[in-house]
């Protein structure tokens, strides 16, 4: 019975190419294009089915024993991530120092990719196999919340993109809640008849006032992030 996947079949020397190949390759949020197409056509050459949802998350299929198991990562990186120059320094991978690396998440990308090739050379047989990589994962989840999940069968997965060793399993991470006001005045003229005006940003810096902020306990931490309002002074 395939073990998903021994490590000793995964060959270090072309899994670490294939990451520098993929980290060169531009890929800011909202701008998947060019690395969807270049993951699509070896996941193809690794003989999976390759699909496109209507946001464009790329799902593949691959046939094997048993129900599927699902491997994701996600494609886009944060910025400044574009012409980034991948340097081999000892055992670390680094960016030249202008740029982000992109690990995240090539490498999980690119850990996928290996699992499969080094799993197929085995010729040990394969599970059944379900790839999903996401578009514009650093925005918020975004490519996530729009698959559609009617092309996907598999109950059970591992998803590519954490921290730390490799033997280290995360099973939630951090979420954040969004809360967007806005609060409309009165005009009045500030010389003539300021008595008739009401001021927007006085009103919000009294509610902002009686805001809990900072950490509220220990898992919870709240902040103001943006705060814009007013005209002109007078």
């Amino acid at each position: 019975m395939w073990q998903p996947w021994r490590h000793e079949l995964a060959d270090q020397e072309r899994l670490v190419k294939n990451l520098i190949e993929l980290i060169r390759i531009d890929s800011p949020s909202g701008e998947e294009d060019a690395i969807d197409a270049e993951v699509s056509s070896r996941l193809e050459f690794l003989g999976l089915t390759v699909f496109h949802d209507s946001y464009n998350n790329v799902i593949a299929k691959l046939p094997g024993q048993g129900s599927p198991l699902l491997l994701s990562a996600h494609l886009d990186t944060v910025e400044p991530g574009r012409g980034i120059n991948p340097v081999v320094d000892g055992k670390v991978l680094r960016s030249d120092g202008s740029t982000i690396l992109g690990g995240d998440c090539k490498a999980g990308v690119a850990i996928v990719l290996e699992g499969l090739e080094a799993t197929m050379e085995s010729g040990d047989g394969n599970r059944a196999i379900e790839v999903v990589f996401t578009r514009h994962e650093e925005g918020g989840l975004v490519g996530a919340h729009h698959l559609d999940f009617s092309m996907v069968s598999a109950k059970e997965g591992i998803v590519f993109d954490g921290e730390g060793p490799p033997n280290r399993i995360i099973l939630s991470a951090p979420s954040q809640n969004v809360v967007t006001a806005e609060i409309t005045g009165r005009a009045a003229h500030a010389g003539l008849e300021p008595e008739k005006g009401i001021s927007a940003l006085l009103i919000a810096s009294e509610i902002l006032g009686r805001l809990p902020l900072g950490r509220i306990d220990h898992e919870t931490t709240a902040n103001i992030g943006w705060l814009k309002g007013g005209l002109k002074r007078n």
